[in-house]
């Protein structure tokens, strides 16, 4: 017989915000919590909202793939995320999500983005001969310029991209405000508001339904939320919005002739309905992309970076491969040729998911691990804390990039590893970041070497995406310099 959710063990709060967590150090206890977890789910609290966490992997399969269709996006996450990303495929719901995703899976497949792989190996290039022997770099930050510069190219065709550091700033500022909003009473109080009158309209007629479905739509911009109207976001808002629909009339003014991602979205038509994208809709799947490809790639490079300085018999072996690669042709990307590269790359993603929670909420009953959970039951799925699942990766806080053989990797449980989340909703730019973070890291490692004090211990930062806090300092060298010629 199935279980309620009052039933399930309880995890600990962690502050008054629940069992969240009002900090890094709190979320990632948190989280930890769960991975030692040995019931499939458990319970907790986000402010006064009961909330359930699947511990274990196949619950995490069950919510995220096998079961996917009995749940949406967490309608907290779509508000905060209203004015920046609008109804982009991380956001939208329902029909608009699928008929989105259709149109755009031909434009991430492995093969339409191998094209891309000069780019990112150009990128890289670049940013190894700006930097001097014996400087002193922030990794975080050459990693996300890195980053940005890959994505302006491959979304906007620019050689030089002279919109990625105010583009950047902008999207800075507006992640900023949504992680300082993420669990805040007024947000709580705002979902309330959503549903309630969502509910209402349903249930009446005449000029009162038409007043309750303008109001739900208002509620959909997080306009209740104190500070989200400030001056910093609607400048920041302005600055996206200019930039990004001066390039889109650019494109229609040439004939969509250019060969970027911008163009292929706007040509982009439904095969079964003809239709194709608004201006709008074309600006918020844009800044969705751009969010994701410079984000969370950035932030993966840095923690491999500071992975491998830490573990020089590992680095020897990675330089080895990347020498061998630099001399490559990269007409067509052969991800064998860096394969140890990815699977220093897939254990960076496992220790530091970009996006450690992927928030979710139950659209009607729904039986998960074998406990029902009610219409509207908030589920969080930690990809943090199936990551450091210790039945499944053995010393999960060990750097081993050879967790990801291919044996071992089949071996493993569905739902155990998820740094792009997982089934319908996985992330469409998983191929494009899996052949951008091998690249940059050979290309960067087969030119140069970091070095970074040994002390140093680099802790999460969790923004946006799980960023090293205070960046990874380090000094670099150039490969071909000669010890003598070392101060």
């Amino acid at each position: 017989m199935a279980t309620r959710v009052r039933d399930l063990p309880r995890v600990s709060d962690r502050g008054a915000l629940g069992s969240l967590g009002n900090s890094t150090a709190e979320r990632l206890d948190f989280q930890r919590e769960i991975a030692r977890a040995s019931a499939p789910l458990v319970r907790g609290r986000l402010l006064h909202l009961p909330v359930v966490f699947p511990a274990r992997p196949e619950a995490c399969h069950e919510v995220l793939v096998s079961k996917a269709k009995s749940f949406e996006k967490s309608p907290g996450l779509r508000v905060l995320l209203h004015d920046l990303a609008g109804n982009g495929l991380f956001t939208s719901e329902g029909e608009l999500w699928r008929r989105q995703r259709k149109l755009m899976a031909p434009l991430f497949t492995p093969a339409s983005l191998g094209g891309y792989a000069e780019v990112m190996r150009r990128a890289a290039q670049r940013a190894a001969e700006r930097m001097r022997p014996g400087q002193q770099v922030d990794i975080a930050a050459e990693t996300t310029r890195i980053a940005m510069t890959v994505v302006g190219d491959a979304l906007f065709g620019a050689d030089t991209f002279d919109e990625a550091d105010t583009l950047g700033s902008a999207l800075t500022t507006a992640l900023g405000w949504v992680n300082e909003s993420l669990a805040s009473p007024a947000i709580a109080a705002h979902i309330l508001l959503l549903d309630a009158t969502g509910d209402l309209a349903r249930r009446t007629r005449g000029t009162l339904k038409t007043w309750l479905e303008r109001a739900h739509h208002a509620l959909e911009s997080p306009f209740l939320v104190k500070g989200s109207k400030s001056r910093e976001l609607r400048a920041a808002m302005a600055v996206l919005d200019e930039r990004i629909q001066g390039m889109i009339e650019d494109r229609r003014r040439e004939g969509l002739s250019r060969p970027d991602l911008l163009t292929r979205l706007l040509a982009a038509r439904d095969a079964d309905e003809g239709g194709s994208m608004t201006d709008k809709q074309v600006r918020d799947e844009v800044v969705t992309l751009f969010v994701a490809g410079h984000e969370t790639t950035a932030t993966s490079l840095a923690w491999a970076l500071y992975l491998l300085a830490r573990e020089p018999a590992v680095r020897e072996r990675v330089v080895a491969e990347a020498h061998a690669f630099a001399d490559s042709s990269l007409e067509s990307y052969d991800p064998d040729k860096l394969e140890l590269t990815t699977r220093v790359f897939r254990e960076a993603l496992r220790l530091y998911p970009p996006v450690m929670i992927f928030p979710r909420r139950t659209l009607e009953e729904v039986e998960i691990a074998g406990t029902r959970l009610p219409p509207r039951t908030i589920v969080f799925v930690s990809a943090y804390a199936q990551h450091r699942r210790a039945d499944v990766y053995e010393a999960p806080e060990r750097f081993e990039p050879d967790r990801f053989l291919p044996e071992r990797d089949a071996a493993r449980p569905k739902g155990a590893y998820l740094p792009f989340s997982a089934g319908p909703r996985s992330c469409i730019g998983m191929s494009f970041a899996m052949m951008e973070g091998p690249i940059v890291l050979a290309t960067l490692l087969s030119r140069l070497r970091f070095e970074i004090d040994p002390a140093l211990r680099v802790v999460e930062d969790d923004f946006a995406t799980l960023r090293p806090k205070g960046g990874v300092p380090a000094i670099v060298w150039p490969r071909s310099y000669s010890a003598s010629q070392l101060p």
